[in-house]
């Protein structure tokens, strides 16, 4: 959930490297210039071992993340538009809603991303129980996140907690039991979730033997119906 925001700045792209789908792994993420790029501005996660660990990691629901794929096309709009890996997004989706576009906290936070109305409003969405705006405000609210705190880590720690608690404890993951594992959760769901969606690519990919075609492949397009 979220009670306030952040400021925007342009080019992020995130990363993940390593495993951390594991019950024990432990994760933390640098971030670091990428020279590589032609524009020098531009920012790259790596998530990486570390020690961040939670103590209340539970396994993806098949059904839940059955739910929450099913809403890549969304996804990947809403996390083109701000240069975001919609994989997170996916994470995000999952622990906050469970994939469930209708669903409430006892605080108000409504939708898929568990969007305050304010927040929501904020970022784009008039209809927080409407797939698209809900993720695509989600996203938005997240890049601003990141680019004020600068860390992933932190950036959560904010989309959970709300910015004041961030900066109330000097920068930190503040230390409130549910932040202390929501944050860790999702960098698992992350890990999850890119495993999920590079299955899903490669298996919409097909090998063209029709009229003699050798080593030819063609991209099946994935269905762009999305769960109620």
């Amino acid at each position: 959930m979220q009670t306030s925001h952040g400021r925007v700045e342009p080019h992020v792209t995130m990363m993940i490297g390593g495993g951390v789908a594991e019950e024990d792994s432990n994760v933390t993420e640098t971030v670091a210039k990428n020279a590589a790029l032609e524009d020098p501005e531009r920012l790259s996660v790596v998530i990486q071992p570390g020690t961040l660990q939670s103590t209340a990691y539970r396994p993806a629901s098949d059904s839940v993340t059955s739910r929450v794929l099913a809403l890549a096309p969304l996804v990947s709009e809403a996390a083109g538009a701000v240069e975001l890996d919609g994989a997170l997004l996916m994470a995000m989706i999952d622990v906050e809603s469970g994939g469930n576009a209708q669903a409430v906290s006892p605080k108000g936070a409504k939708g898929l991303m568990q969007l305050m109305p304010e927040t929501g409003a904020r970022n784009g969405a008039s209809d927080l129980f409407d797939p698209r705006q809900n993720i695509a405000a989600g996203a938005r609210y997240l890049r601003r996140l990141f680019q004020q705190f600068g860390s992933l880590k932190l950036a959560l720690a904010a989309y959970n907690a709300g910015e004041g608690a961030v900066q109330k404890y000097g920068g930190q993951v503040p230390p409130y039991a549910e932040t202390m594992n929501y944050v860790p959760l999702v960098i698992a769901r992350y890990a999850h979730y890119r495993h999920a969606t590079s299955t899903a690519n490669a298996a919409s990919t097909i090998r063209d033997t029709s009229n003699g075609g050798k080593g030819r492949f063609l991209l099946v397009k994935q269905d762009a119906r999305v769960a109620d």
